[in-house]
């Protein structure tokens, strides 16, 4: 069983800390733009800010890696961006972060099926767990008119089926390229469409709204923070450890979405604790069952 270094662990705390606050940036976006100007603008911005890196680290792209920095591109950042922006037109920012929990499960299912990864009996049980607590926030979650939001959830499913095969994607295939050569060509596949789409929305026109300046900083740190140093953060950490190690942020991010959501007035009901109790058991079946090999080997070398 492989050991996670301090180094690792951190990483993986401050990327928490980064896409915990994610959703609530992308909240401040949505009081201006509409979910499809707000995802097209973080991709369009996360392009420009990586483009002078293609040019600085263009002798460290491989050719034949092109293809696989474009699908990671896509699955872990353009999908994705457009499917969150949707759910939160409808679902609080908090839950948003918590019903992404989801990414492990899908990580591991797809590892398992598509790319050779180690089937786990504790991971996969520590996953279904968590994935109860999903569920669980899922089906009790209503709007004002007492309709359940599920319908508003599929696009979250959708994202953390995406962030799974990207993180799959970058174990196989990509395990020695440079993350900010891949970042880069990821951003510049999916972000020439997104200009082109974003110029065929009426987003100029909302420079008039009076929440114009909080929405567009809010996508501007969105973008940086939560999509270019956050990506790149994210593909170093699964090259040093594995897909699954990596797909952990999302069980910490509940954890700062929810905090930050209440500061900013959302309500916490209790099944909001009962299903975040759930995802986090799930996490603690994962990392004490796998610390507990790690000792039994320790102590038979």
């Amino acid at each position: 069983m492989k050991s996670y270094s301090s180094k690792n662990w951190l990483l993986l705390i401050v990327l928490s800390v980064i896409w915990g606050f994610s959703f609530y940036f992308m909240k401040n976006g949505l009081k201006t733009f509409s979910w499809d100007e707000v995802a097209a603008l973080r991709i369009s911005i996360s392009f420009i800010a990586t483009l002078p890196l293609i040019i600085i680290l263009l002798k460290k792209i491989k050719r034949k890696e092109i293809p696989y920095y474009c699908m990671v591109g896509f699955f872990g950042s353009g999908l994705p961006a457009f499917c969150f922006t949707y759910s939160q037109t409808h679902i609080e920012s908090g839950i948003t972060g918590v019903l992404n929990s989801l990414t492990p499960i899908f990580t591991f299912i797809l590892g398992v099926l598509l790319f050779q990864l180690k089937f786990e009996k504790n991971k996969l049980l520590g996953l279904f767990v968590a994935l109860i607590g999903a569920i669980i926030l899922v089906v009790f979650d209503v709007d004002e008119g007492g309709h359940s939001n599920l319908l508003y959830a599929i696009p979250i499913f959708v994202a953390t089926m995406s962030y799974a095969t990207s993180a799959n994607l970058v174990k196989k295939y990509l395990q020695t390229a440079h993350p900010l050569a891949m970042g880069a060509v990821g951003f510049m596949f999916i972000g020439i469409p997104a200009i082109i789409y974003l110029f065929t929305t009426d987003f100029i026109h909302q420079s008039a709204e009076p929440t114009f300046i909080l929405s567009l900083s809010s996508i501007v740190a969105l973008s940086i923070f939560g999509t270019v140093i956050a990506s790149i953060g994210y593909y170093t950490l699964v090259q040093k450890t594995d897909p699954i190690f990596g797909s952990l942020v999302t069980y910490l991010i509940p954890i700062v979405a929810i905090i930050i959501g209440i500061l900013d007035g959302e309500k916490l009901l209790i099944y909001h604790f009962i299903g975040m109790i759930f995802i986090l058991a799930g996490i603690y079946i994962v990392n004490s069952t796998a610390n507990a090999k790690r000792q039994i080997n320790q102590s038979l070398k």
